[in-house]
């Protein structure tokens, strides 16, 4: 993923007159009608769904869950009131769950226009993520499965933004880096994080604090990720290529705004 490259428009004009004709008198002025933003925030239809095939292709990951896509504001100023989403400009308008989520229709004239799905806000205003749930989990817990299908489907999809070390795109040009790659992939909570715990059975393992809040990439790297500035604290990162641990392995997330359970006097007696 390139993060460094810009590319500056030049228009050249060969052979063009110095000035243009005049319209005659009694014609109508063009009319130029211009929808949404000049810089969107938006990704290619054609590359989200490549991540909605591969959803389908390794679903056996997580066989019970449904496949959303997610907006995470990024960026200081970002109004989500009002947020509007939808494919080639306002043609095919999608529906944004409270939480941002959205689900991607399969259009075969959307394909070949090579269209947008399209925000109205700003360029860089999101991060977009695949968003993969398997239903009936406890509150703030997550299965390891699905984050390695969301892995599956952003490996298709290119969404999320960051530096990707020359190892990895050696082996994603051989092997499938979701299982393979030693390092971690970044996932989001729903608020600022205190905790995270993988557990299966009678295993229990929490991350240490470099596995939180963005620690596991290098500070002079943060600018060019998506959680720099806005999410780092609701970030955490996991090595999903370890087999040790079942797809079926559970990922408790704690909050730091999460309520402590009161302590009965009883039980304070007891303690001491």
């Amino acid at each position: 993923m390139t993060w460094l490259m810009a590319l500056f428009p030049v228009s050249l004009a060969y052979g063009a007159p110095a000035t243009p004709p005049a319209p005659p008198p009694d014609a109508p002025m063009p009319v130029v009608q211009v929808d949404g933003l000049a810089d969107p925030d938006e990704q290619p239809y054609r590359r989200m769904l490549k991540g909605m095939d591969a959803f389908e292709r390794y679903h056996a990951l997580a066989p019970d869950a449904q496949l959303r896509f997610r907006l995470y504001p990024r960026r200081p100023g970002v109004k989500v009131a009002g947020t509007r989403l939808a494919i080639q400009g306002d043609k095919l308008p999608l529906v944004l769950d409270d939480d941002l989520a959205f689900t991607l229709p399969r259009n075969a004239q959307a394909l070949q226009d090579d269209a947008q799905v399209t925000t109205n806000r700003h360029a860089r205003s999101f991060a977009w993520a695949p968003d993969v749930r398997t239903p009936g989990l406890p509150p703030s817990t997550r299965r390891l499965g699905d984050l390695r299908l969301e892995c599956e489907i952003d490996r298709a999809a290119t969404l999320l933004v960051g530096y990707k070390p020359p190892l990895y795109h050696v082996l994603d040009a051989a092997v499938d880096v979701c299982t393979v790659f030693p390092g971690a992939w970044l996932y989001y909570g729903e608020r600022a994080l205190f905790n995270v715990t993988l557990v299966h059975g009678q295993r229990r393992q929490s991350l240490l604090s470099n596995w939180l809040y963005g620690n596991s990439v290098p500070t002079i790297f943060h600018l060019f990720y998506d959680f720099y500035p806005l999410l780092g604290e609701r970030t955490y990162s996991l090595k999903i290529s370890d087999s040790s641990w079942p797809d079926d392995t559970l990922v408790e997330l704690e909050y730091i705004d999460d309520e402590v359970p009161s302590t009965s006097p009883a039980q304070a007696g007891a303690a001491s």
